[in-house]
């Protein structure tokens, strides 16, 4: 979680936060990854650095949409991803090349144009599946169903994997 979400939802002031994080990070109950000025807070010894890198890329609203369009369109352009979001061409653009140099997707130049696909899409959805709840998107839910149902056709979809509210 996202310090300044742990700071909403805890109601504490910066400093004591800080405080306390700190004491759990240096006592080996929480990991922290801190990138681009953000502070991500993990369960010590749970998650590892890989998942942490690709749960933090998951954890923004635009990478998160642009990660879930290429499971499920795996070698798109990005004139193809850009028809499919409301957001600037360079948007999109630094967004991907974020992601890239994550290692979460792969950038493929073929002539003029750019194939991109999920480096790890398994381990990729395996987190979305696992994290859903943690979510709280539509987006994911739509992904979550149809990668189980692709995934097991011959098992009919649990009740709460349909509709969640």
């Amino acid at each position: 979680m996202h310090f300044r979400e742990i700071q909403r939802r805890t109601n504490l002031s910066i400093g004591v936060l800080e405080y306390h994080l700190n004491h759990l990070v240096v006592r080996g109950l929480l990991t922290v990854d801190k990138a681009e000025n953000f502070s991500r807070y993990f369960p010590g010894g749970q998650i590892d650095k890989d998942k942490q890198r690709i749960l933090s890329a998951l954890r923004q609203e635009i990478p998160r949409g642009i990660v879930l369009f290429l499971l499920m369109n795996p070698g798109t352009t990005h004139g193809e991803l850009l028809v499919n979001f409301t957001i600037s061409g360079g948007t999109l653009s630094y967004h991907t090349s974020k992601l890239s140099s994550m290692g979460v997707i792969k950038v493929d130049k073929i002539g003029r144009e750019s194939k991109m696909t999920v480096i790890d899409p398994d381990k990729v959805a395996d987190l979305l599946i696992v994290y859903r709840r943690t979510f709280l998107d539509k987006l994911v839910d739509d992904f979550v169903a149809a990668y189980v149902a692709r995934k097991s056709p011959s098992e009919p979809a649990r009740k709460e994997d349909k509709h969640r509210v």
